[in-house]
Order: C-alpha cells, then sequence, then structure tokens
C-alpha cells in the first residue's frame, strides 16, 4: 500500500508542484491585494479627511476674511472722505461768493476724483485682504498639519498690520492725490453746461479709467503694492520678511492685476446705475407735459439748464439728494427713456457728489456707491476664485 502511495506521488510530483504553486501564489495574491486594498481604503480616507480639515479651514478662513474686509472697508471709506472732502467747498457756496463758478469747477474735480478712489481703493483693499488672510491661512494650516508653531500671534498682527499703511499712512492720500491729476487731465476742461447723457457717462469714465492705468509706473492696477504696502518691511523677523515678500509677488502677479481691472471696470458700471437711478427719481419731478412731449418727440430730453443750475448751486449743493427724495409723479419713469436724457454737467455734479457723500453702511437704505462697491467686490467670483488659489498654494507647500 505504501509502495503504490509512493508510486503514485512519484508520477504525479510535477502535478503536485505545479497545483502548489498555483494554490500558494493565489493565496499570497490575495492576501497581497487585500493588503493593498486596505491601504489605499486608508489612503483614501486620509485624504477625504485632509480635503475635508482644509475645507473647513478655508471656508473660517474666508469667514473672518469677508468681516475683516468690511470692518477696515468703513475705515478706508472715511480716509477717502477725510481726503476728497467737500465740506469747506460746500460752506463757501452757501455765501453765495462772486467766486461761485471757479468753487463749481473745485466741485466738479472733488467730486468725479472722490468716485474714482472709491471705485479703485475698494477694489485693491478686497484683493490685498484677500491675498494676505489666504496666505496667512495656508501657513496657518501647514502649522496644525505639521504640529509646529511658527505662525504666533505677535507675527500674525505684525503681518496684518503691514496694510495700515494703505489706510492710515500715505496710500490713500498717494491714490487720491494721483487720480485728481488724471480727473483734471480729462475732465478740466468740460464746461458746466455741457449735456451729457448716460452714454456719455459711461465714456467719460472709461477715458477716466484708461487715463489712470496709462501711466506704468502709478497706475494703480499693476502697481498696487506701492499704494497698499510699505517700501520695506519695519519688522527683522526672517519669516515675516518672506511672508512680506510673497505678498509682493502676489499683488503684482498676472492673476491680481487682471482681478483688479475686472473690478474696477465693473466699479464705474454700478456708478453709472447708481447715477442713472438718481437721475430717474429726479426725472420724477418733471411736469407731465414735458413727459408728454418727450414721448411724442423722441427727441433727447434736455433739462436743468446751467443758467439756473449757477445761480441755485449752493442750493443744491447744500442737499445734494434733495431732488431724489420727492416723487410728486412716480409714473413718469415709466414713459421717459433714462438712457436718452440729457442732463448738464452742473447737475450732475451734486448727483455724483450725493452717491458719495457718505462712507460703508450697511443698514443704509437705499444702499450708497461705497457701500455697493465693497459690497460687490467681496462676492465677486474672480476675486474669491484668487484667495482660495493663494490659500491653495501656501497650505499645500
Amino acid at each position: 500500500m505504501l509502495s503504490r502511495l509512493q508510486d503514485f506521488l512519484s508520477r504525479h510530483r510535477r502535478k503536485f508542484i505545479v497545483t502548489g504553486v498555483l494554490v500558494g501564489g493565489t493565496i499570497f495574491a490575495a492576501r497581497y491585494a487585500q493588503r493593498r486594498l486596505v491601504e489605499f481604503q486608508e489612503k483614501q480616507a486620509r485624504e477625504f479627511f485632509e480635503r475635508t480639515r482644509r475645507m473647513h479651514h478655508f471656508e473660517s478662513t474666508e469667514k473672518t476674511c469677508n468681516q475683516v474686509i468690511l470692518g477696515m472697508g468703513e475705515e478706508m471709506c472715511q480716509a477717502v472722505l477725510r481726503e476728497c472732502s467737500t465740506d469747506e467747498l460746500l460752506e463757501q457756496l452757501r455765501q453765495n461768493p462772486k467766486n461761485k463758478l471757479e468753487l463749481w469747477e473745485d466741485m466738479k474735480i472733488v467730486a468725479f476724483t472722490r468716485l474714482a478712489t472709491y471705485v479703485y481703493a475698494s477694489s485693491m483693499l478686497v484683493i490685498a485682504l484677500r491675498v494676505q488672510l489666504n496666505l496667512l491661512g495656508g501657513y496657518i494650516y501647514r502649522d496644525i498639519m505639521t504640529e509646529q508653531k511658527q505662525i504666533t500671534d505677535e507675527l500674525k498682527q505684525q503681518y496684518l498690520s503691514l496694510i495700515r499703511h494703505f489706510i492710515t499712512e500715505s496710500g490713500i492720500r498717494d491714490l487720491a492725490r494721483y487720480i485728481r491729476s488724471q480727473v483734471i487731465a480729462v475732465i478740466k476742461s468740460m464746461p458746466l453746461s455741457q449735456q451729457l447723457s448716460l452714454n456719455d457717462m459711461e465714456q467719460l469714465f472709461w477715458s477716466l479709467q484708461m487715463s489712470i492705468n496709462a501711466d506704468t509706473r502709478r497706475d494703480p492696477n499693476s502697481r498696487m503694492s506701492k499704494y497698499l504696502m510699505p517700501s520695506q518691511n519695519p519688522s527683522h523677523s526672517p519669516l515675516l520678511q518672506q511672508m512680506y515678500n510673497e505678498t509682493l509677488d502676489l499683488l503684482e502677479s498676472e492673476d491680481a492685476i487682471g482681478v483688479c481691472s475686472h473690478n474696477v471696470s465693473r466699479g464705474f458700471v454700478l456708478a453709472c446705475d447708481a447715477i442713472a437711478e438718481s437721475m430717474g427719481q429726479t426725472l420724477q419731478h418733471l411736469p407731465p407735459g414735458e413727459v408728454t412731449k418727450q414721448q411724442e418727440s423722441q427727441q433727447p430730453l434736455k433739462f436743468n439748464q446751467p443758467a439756473s443750475s449757477t445761480s441755485n448751486g449752493s442750493q443744491n449743493l447744500d442737499n445734494p439728494t434733495t431732488s431724489t427724495t420727492t416723487a410728486t409723479a412716480s409714473e413718469n419713469n415709466n414713459l421717459l427713456n433714462i438712457n436718452r436724457v440729457l442732463m448738464a454737467l452742473a447737475k450732475l455734479i451734486p448727483i455724483i457728489s450725493g452717491i458719495t457723500s457718505r462712507g460703508f453702511d450697511s443698514t443704509a437704505r437705499p444702499i450708497n456707491l461705497p457701500t455697493q462697491l465693497l459690497t460687490f467686490y467681496v462676492v465677486a467670483e474672480k476675486t474669491k476664485t484668487l484667495g482660495a488659489n493663494v490659500y491653495e498654494t501656501f497650505s499645500s507647500a
């Protein structure tokens, strides 16, 4: 019996060896595949947990960023109002002086300067804080993942205080003075009696924007870091110096320049919309006869001629929104095409001054232009994408 078994094993030895190898290899491969599957699942779980954790941290950074922007936006608006104040001009106009025409010319320059400064300064502030807070958030997230403590509270305060140069030092002042020089170049020669439509205002703002952007040394788009940040880092911390340099590089990048240029263009569109709304409210004071005549003739309507605007200038400038608060014939707006209306520049100045006469105020109704600008820039998709890219870069570096 034993010899038969030995003989059987001898005859089929190769088959047993091959079968053993196949069975053993299959078991080994199965265990190896199972181990690799477990490792893959663990890796996927870690990556999912890291993405979720990073997403929550990014969302928290975004909320903080929005709060900081709106908080510092109030200070920025007050700085613009101080730099482009019309209080002294208004007080002189109330006294009905002999040089009233000169005062109106000064008022024209200040009104357009303040509006353009709001448009540029709001965009620059939002972009700078998006970059700063997301860069800082990326560093903090890396500290959390590596269990280090490179970013201290003191370093946070020193880094975020760099933007104070823009608001409390020379940033806003330099920006407003440069914009004023370009406003004078574009608008100085325009007489107060010139009749303008909304399309004319859009072209005027476009010309002003092109003039402001033309100087490559002082262009607020491509040279925004010149206004936003101090020329040198006041601290001697190597890490803060590194973050300062990285911030400058980001603010001077093509992405940031493109976002700022897009925001500025959209800001002037918002300004035109605000002017159109005020003009529409002013049209409600027209007599029904003039409305009917306008509807029949389909010709651009001219009203508020400069002669009366000059004689009553101080009264209109005392309260720029007087002509926009009382609706005596609200149905007139439905009969007039606001794009066909012509208004003397002397009458547009109180409107432009009125929509920029107050700073950021989220509770004001209707919402004034500075509040509209900051709110729009905060939620603008391009600005949010810029911040997300900065966070992604520095949180995974």
